[in-house]
Order: C-alpha cells, then sequence, then structure tokens
C-alpha cells in the first residue's frame, strides 16, 4: 500500500520548497510551509471548468489573498490584508479557533452548531437538454444573488453561516470533486472564510453487486468482517483506504465508525459494527481511527472520524430500531454497559476527533440525570451524565461533539412534548452535545440564546471545538484537491484503483468462515472443491465423467461476475478442472449463495426474525410482550416509505434485489430470494442424495441455520463478498482459504432470543455456533497456487 501512503500525503497538503526556521512549527500541524490554495488559483489551473458553475460563486463574496510575513505565507481569510490569529497556521488549532470564535457575532457562531444532511450534490447545476454537467450550486443566480429559503443551500452557507454538511458519495468520483471544490470556493469568498467540512456515512462496505460502484470507492466486507477477520493489518489497511478515497473526493470526515458491540443478534445494525465482544472491538477501533486520521492525533491529510453511537447502541430493546418509538430505549438488564463502554473508551484514547451519541433512552438509573428529584427518561444525547460526566469528564473526551439526525424532529425520545422548538436544542446544548444533525435550526437556536435558554459560554465552546476541525485538518490553508492527482486516483485502469479493490478483495476473503465441510473420503472433505485429486473427483463424480460437474446459483446479481449466475466467472473455468453445469439436474455438487434475513434499518414496531419463516409482530412495550397483531411486510419500496414521516415503516425485509440495511450500508434483504434459492437447492438434495450441496450465506445479522444445516454438506458464512471473491475460496483458488472465525453466535431458534440479556454477548441457550467458531481447510499440497 505504498503508493496508497503517498497520495494520502498529497491530499489538501502540498508543500512548497521554502525554508523556514524550526521555531515556526513548534506549535504547528505542519512541519513545513503549507501550499495555500485560493479558488481563483484553482480555476486558472483549471481553465476547462464550466463557467456556467463557476460564474456564479465568483459573483459572490469578495477574492482572497496571501499575506507574506517572515519569509512565509498565510491566506488572508476575512481579506483585511492583516494577519489574524486565526489565519496564522504557525498556532494551535485551538488558538486558532478561539481567536475566530472571539471575533464572531453571536449569530454567527449559532450557525456553526447546525450540521445540513445534504450539500445539493445531486442537484448540482447542469445544461438540461444535453445532460452536461456545470458542477455549481444551485439556488445561485448568475449575479450573485441567492434564493432566501431555509431549505436553500446558498442561504444557509451564506446567510446563516452554516459550514457543516453530510453527503453520501452517490455520484461520479471526479464530479464530486469539482463540486465540492466549487462549493469551498464559494464559502472562501465570504466574510471569515471559514471552510467547509464534507462528511459522509460509511459507504465503503458491503456488496452491491455492481462490478464497480458508480462512485468508484472500493468495496469491502461489513465492518463485522473485519471482526470476523481479525487481522489488525487489514483493518488497518481498510482505514487507511477510506481515508484516501474520502479525502480525494472531497470529503474530510466520516460519520463512522461505530464503536457499539453486537450483543443482541436481532439488532439490525449488526453488519456495521465490529464484533460482539467489547475488548477485540475496542482493539481494532484504536487500529481503524488512527488509520482514518493519520496517527494518535488527527493530520491535515487525514479523515476526521465521529466515533458512536455513546455510549452503546446494540442493546435496543428486542433487537430494535431506536430511530423509531418502539426502539427507543436501549436495555442493560446484565448490567453490562461496561462491556459497551470499553470501544469508546478506546477510541478516545486512539484520538477520535468527534463523537455522536445514540438515539436511545439508556435505561440505567446511574445515566440519568435527576430532574425535580427524580430521574428521567431521554435519548443519549440530552443527558448531561453520559454526555458531559461520562464522556467527558471520566473517559476525557476534548473534541467535537454531535448529535444523530432528527433528534429534535422524528427522534426526540423523552423531549416530544418540545420537539422543533429552541427548547429542545438548549436540552442538546446544556447537556454537552455541540452541534444538531441533519438541519439548518439557526432560527431556533437564536431563539433559544433570546430566551436565555443556553448561554454565551456554551455557544462559544459549541463553536470552537467545531472549528478546531477546520484547523486540524488544514483546511483553512487549502481545501482544494488538486484535479490531476485526483484523476490518476480514480482512473479505473489505473494502478491505485487496482491496489485498493484487490485489497478489498483480500479482505472479504479472509473474513470467509467454514462452519460445515463433511468428509466425501477419508481424509477429504468437500471443501475446498478439489478437481484435480482423483479421491475427490471418484467420490463425489455422479456421471462417471471424470470431472467434478457443478452447478452454481446466486442471490446476488448477474452483474456481480458479468456472466450469468450458473457460470459464475469462467465458461471454461479458471478454477482447476471443475466443469460449470446449467442445471442442477446434471451437477455433483451445487453451490447456493443466499442472504441472511435482514432488518430495516428504520425499524418496525417488533423485531424482525432470523429465519426466514416467522413473521414479524407487533411489540406491545407497556406490557412488555408480542400482540397477535402481525407488522405488514411489503414488497413495494414505496410502501415502506410511506410511513417516513414519524420513521414508522413497515417490514419491507422481504423485499428482492436492493435494500437499505444501514446508513451507507448497500446488501440484498434478499429474504424471498434467499429462501427460494435455498429450497430450489435443498429441493434437489431430497430428490438425490448423492449430490452435495454447499451454502453460503452472507449474514448483515447472524441467520438461523439450524433448520437446514444437517441436510447440506458444506456451508461458509461470509460478510459480503463477491461472487469471484467466494468461489476463490471454494475453490482453493489462489491459495485462497477461509481464515474467519464467527465474530457472534449463531442461535439455534428464534424463541431462544427471548431468553438472552440484550446487552450482554453470546448467551442463547444452545447455540448452533459459538464465537470464534470456524474450520480449516486441510493442507493441500501442489494446489491451487
Amino acid at each position: 500500500m505504498k503508493r496508497l501512503i503517498v497520495v494520502l500525503s498529497t491530499i489538501g497538503l502540498i508543500f512548497s520548497v521554502t525554508s523556514c526556521n524550526k521555531n515556526h512549527f513548534e506549535k504547528s500541524i505542519y512541519s513545513e510551509q503549507p501550499e495555500i490554495g485560493l479558488y481563483q488559483d484553482y480555476l486558472a489551473k483549471n481553465p476547462d471548468l464550466p463557467t456556467e458553475g463557476t460564474g456564479p460563486i465568483l459573483a459572490t463574496g469578495s477574492e482572497k489573498s496571501i499575506i507574506k510575513k517572515s519569509g512565509l505565507e498565510f491566506k488572508d481569510s476575512n481579506g483585511n490584508k492583516k494577519l489574524d490569529l486565526y489565519e496564522d497556521w504557525r498556532l494551535t488549532p485551538t488558538e486558532r479557533a478561539t481567536d475566530l470564535v472571539s471575533q464572531m457575532s453571536v449569530a454567527e457562531r449559532l450557525g456553526l452548531l447546525n450540521w445540513l444532511g445534504e450539500s445539493g450534490n445531486t442537484e448540482m447545476t447542469k445544461n438540461e437538454a444535453e445532460d452536461i454537467l456545470y458542477y455549481g450550486i444551485e439556488g445561485i443566480n448568475a449575479d450573485g444573488t441567492y434564493d432566501d429559503t431555509s431549505s436553500s443551500i446558498p442561504f444557509s452557507l451564506l446567510t446563516n453561516g452554516l459550514r457543516y454538511v453530510n453527503d453520501n458519495m452517490e455520484i461520479a468520483p471526479m464530479d464530486e470533486v469539482k463540486y465540492n471544490n466549487n462549493i469551498q470556493g464559494l464559502v472562501e469568498r465570504s466574510k471569515w472564510g471559514i471552510p467547509m467540512i464534507i462528511s459522509s456515512d460509511p459507504a465503503h462496505n458491503g456488496w452491491a453487486g455492481d462490478d464497480i460502484s458508480p462512485t468508484g470507492l472500493s468495496k469491502w466486507p461489513y465492518y463485522i468482517g473485519l471482526g470476523a477477520a481479525d487481522d489488525l493489518k487489514t483493518t488497518k489497511i481498510f482505514g487507511e483506504t477510506v481515508a484516501a478515497e474520502m479525502r480525494m473526493a472531497g470529503h474530510q470526515m466520516l460519520l463512522g465508525p461505530q464503536a457499539d458491540i453486537a450483543t443482541d443478534p436481532r439488532w439490525a445494525r449488526i453488519s456495521q459494527v465490529i464484533h460482539s465482544n467489547g475488548d477485540l472491538t475496542a482493539k481494532h477501533i484504536k487500529v481503524l481511527i488512527q488509520a482514518m486520521q493519520g496517527g494518535s492525533e488527527l493530520k491535515p491529510w487525514g479523515m476526521a472520524t465521529t466515533v458512536k453511537h455513546i455510549p452503546g447502541s446494540g442493546s435496543v430493546e428486542e433487537g430494535m430500531d431506536s430511530h423509531t418509538e418502539a426502539g427507543k430505549y436501549s436495555l442493560f438488564p446484565g448490567n453490562n454497559l461496561e462491556e459497551h463502554l470499553k470501544p469508546f473508551i478506546a477510541a478516545v484514547e486512539a484520538g477520535a476527533a468527534a463523537t455522536m451519541a445514540c438515539y436511545s433512552i439508556i435505561d440505567v438509573e446511574e445515566y440519568k440525570d435527576i430532574v425535580n428529584g427524580k430521574p428521567i427518561d431521554e435519548g443519549a444525547a440530552f443527558s448531561t451524565k453520559i454526555m458531559t460526566d461520562l464522556l467527558k469528564t471520566r473517559i476525557g473526551f476534548k473534541g467535537a461533539v454531535l448529535s444523530d439526525w432528527g433528534i429534535g424532529t422524528s427522534s426526540p425520545w423523552g423531549h416530544e412534548n418540545i420537539k422543533e422548538k429552541p427548547e429542545i436544542l438548549a436540552e442538546m446544548l446544556n447537556a454537552g452535545t455541540y452541534q444538531y444533525g441533519g438541519k439548518d435550526f439557526t432560527e431556533l437556536w437564536k431563539e433559544a440564546f433570546e430566551f436565555g435558554l443556553i448561554s454565551e459560554d456554551v455557544i462559544n465552546t459549541a463553536a470552537t471545538r467545531a472549528l478546531e476541525l477546520q484547523f486540524k485538518l488544514g483546511l483553512f490553508e487549502n481545501p482544494y484537491i488538486n484535479l490531476d492527482i485526483a484523476e490518476k486516483f480514480w482512473d479505473p485502469n489505473g494502478p491505485l484503483y487496482k491496489e485498493r479493490n484487490d485489497a478489498a478483495e483480500s479482505a472479504m476473503k479472509k473474513a470467509m468462515t467454514l462452519v460445515k465441510s463433511i468428509d466425501v473420503a477419508e481424509n477429504s472433505p468437500i471443501l475446498p472443491i478439489n478437481g484435480t485429486d482423483e479421491t475427490y473427483i471418484n467420490a463425489v463424480d455422479l456421471n462417471g465423467n471424470g470431472k467434478v460437474d457443478v452447478y452454481f446459483d446466486s442471490a446476488y446479481p448477474n452483474a456481480d461476475s458479468g456472466q450469468g449466475k450458473s457460470k459464475a466467472v469462467s465458461t471454461d473455468s479458471q478454477y482447476l478442472n471443475i466443469n460449470f453445469v446449467d442445471n442442477i439436474k446434471d451437477a455433483d455438487v451445487a453451490i447456493t449463495r443466499i442472504f441472511s434475513r435482514g432488518a430495516t434499518y428504520f425499524g418496525t414496531t417488533g423485531a424482525t426474525p432470523l429465519n426466514y419463516d416467522d413473521p414479524v409482530y407487533v411489540y406491545d412495550r407497556e406490557n412488555k410482550t408480542y400482540t397477535d397483531e402481525l407488522v405488514k411486510v411489503t414488497t413495494n419500496p414505496g410502501e415502506a416509505y410511506g410511513n417516513f414521516g414519524p420513521w414508522v415503516f413497515d417490514d419491507w425485509s422481504n423485499l428482492t434485489g436492493s435494500g437499505m440495511i444501514g446508513q451507507g450500508y448497500m446488501t440484498y434483504l434478499g429474504y424471498s430470494d434467499s429462501k427460494a434459492a435455498l429450497e430450489r437447492a435443498l429441493k434437489a438434495k431430497a430428490g438425490n442424495p448423492d449430490l452435495k450441496v454447499i451454502i453460503g450465506m452472507t449474514d448483515s445479522r447472524p441467520g438461523i441455520i439450524s433448520g437446514f444445516l444437517d441436510d447440506i454438506d458444506g456451508m461458509i458464512i461470509d460478510f459480503a463478498a463477491t461472487d469471484k471473491a467466494f468461489l476463490d475460496v471454494v475453490f482453493f483458488q489462489g491459495g485462497n482459504k477461509p481464515e474467519g472465525r464467527l465474530p457472534f453466535e449463531i442461535p439455534s431458534t428464534w424463541e431462544s432470543l427471548s431468553q438472552q440479556l440484550g446487552d450482554v454477548p453470546n448467551d442463547t441457550p444452545n447455540p448452533t455456533f459459538e464465537t470464534g467458531y470456524g474450520l480449516n481447510y486441510p493442507s493441500i499440497g501442489g494446489y491451487g497456487g
């Protein structure tokens, strides 16, 4: 990964050859004179950029320049021709942020306490008739005026002074870069010249079947796959890759990683956490954060991380989702909150730049605020006991703190009576949560201050913590991505692209976990499929052709390999002496890939079962029991989204094709597709008992397999992998073998889940497989290398 590290060092920080006194750098984030990037210089270097997009930006604000002092260069961010303390990169980020906050009005500081939910990149200006992108910001007119509405991106940035926005990468990377550079140009020309922080939800994990993602991002296994592989080198490479790709797209911050632990197998977001064990999760979280941020401190070329969801969101009641009313409580019946805190403590020790609280009401008396002599139930972000006493005083966190999206609107647990009112922002800020996620609430912030609900001191603290991010990342000096470097980085035929995706595929393979492999002959297990061993061939060959005839069926789409599912990777088969057949009746070995049953990110009114057969029942929290009422199952995504307002969803785990299992994490929910594929394989086995059946299951949650495990011959559990990566392991191609160990236990029955404690890992009675289980391939000399 040496080329990747070299690229990282070029992002946002290109050193000049200026010789400087070393005393200049004693407190600085830099060790040399940084390049000063100005929007007009960026445009001069890239004259082909459409003026239809850049012209309106140049009509706003004023052009900034460079100040030269003591042989050094500084950006004159406010255009006053003087070197202000906040413009002096020789000072610490805290000193610079403190100076800037002291110069800003209260209203300007309040604008920094919002985090927008979108940057407008999918709505950028373009020639509609010819579908040519201008990379401009929608809402700015040719004369530099802009829409004076709360939904206008320019209004939020220029009038209200917002500088933080989350936008998932959904477009081609070079389009993303050019748009983000233009946004930086827009805000550079504003009064204080404060650059943008553009964040993203995690977007690298999970395979959606497309051979090359439209975004150009490399695709890795789920985070839970990192836990299955349990290889710190792989985790480090993953973190460095994510940081490099995000920074080269013009994003500087990740709303992740999740430091929650997978203690309740029913929870929908298990795919996004690392493990069920707090110590193992903590070990990987530390490596991951420092790989993403560039070291023990956030470096200018690093990517800021937001560790979430303090104090741990893996024990939501009945495994439901805390976005929704039904899942608003996190319960700790096993008194195991300390286990959930271990990864967060490790994250703070690793230098995480920011943190985010969970939606949940933490149902632990010790962490409930006392009002009028009584403990109150409220979401974690509103709790002083959690956000100040625990996070800052006990754990020692000193960075930025932002809320999860919608805690003042859709998920205001404990404060429903004041949602969308200034009081709810005051509850959040006074508790120690510094920025509101998902909306421009500047007017409500102003009311909160005018009503005396929040003090100027706490506003200053929050604004300073927020601005420190821009200074630590070097964005005040140069927020622009070099387009020439970006072109090489994102070239799908280039060496950097190949290096990143090879590493991702390697991680997919390393995480795969072998859980069953019967012997087809003495000392000859069914896996790996061995087309060159005479004993193996004789044991499975049903038609006497001297080959292993393989039928392959996958719930993944054809686009994965570019060929039909039954042909997998090659019609001639790159796998040694293997003959792929089109009909399962002609097969010696049938391989079927399926998905564990997914749960919905925005929740239902009951836990989604881990098997394919049980329906979702409505949960009655008041009486702590399930009712006889069924949650509606829909095969229409539009119906599921019909109740988006209050974030109450139908059960769409039965959807076919692509469905969202977690924000930024795409997978195939495939409940009906996977069930049908499994039934086809089992039916063929019943009709021909000599047929060998191998099941591959992609686990976004620990799917219950006890109902069919005895009827199959081999099984590999993966944590998001392409068909090619999967089959390379099945056939031991290139020496690839399953090295994973289960990061969670596999429950034996759905009923057993009611007997476990949601905050305690690995405690279901009589699990099919325990955490840490995994088989190895036997030694196979001379094969697959």
